[in-house]
């Protein structure tokens, strides 16, 4: 999987780190994840994703659940 793969492809696309922050809250709220919001280089839109050591290891696309491999940092 390339890095573009990992950081932008199948992620959900916000307009602005304001109404990403929102959707965080609005999962932490019920019971999810803590994400966090970056600025994707590749598309320069702000997405939404695992706080590094919190990844899934699973990326839905359009023809299913893809295993990932978290990135050591």
């Amino acid at each position: 999987m390339t890095e573009y793969e990992i950081a932008c492809l199948g992620k959900t696309r916000f307009p602005s780190r304001r109404s990403a922050r929102r959707k965080t809250r609005q999962i932490r709220g019920e019971g999810g994840p803590d994400f966090r919001t970056y600025r994707c280089q590749y598309c320069l839109a702000v997405h939404i994703g695992h706080r590094p050591g919190h990844a899934t290891y699973l990326r839905m696309t359009p023809h299913g659940p893809r295993p990932i491999q978290e990135l050591n940092a």
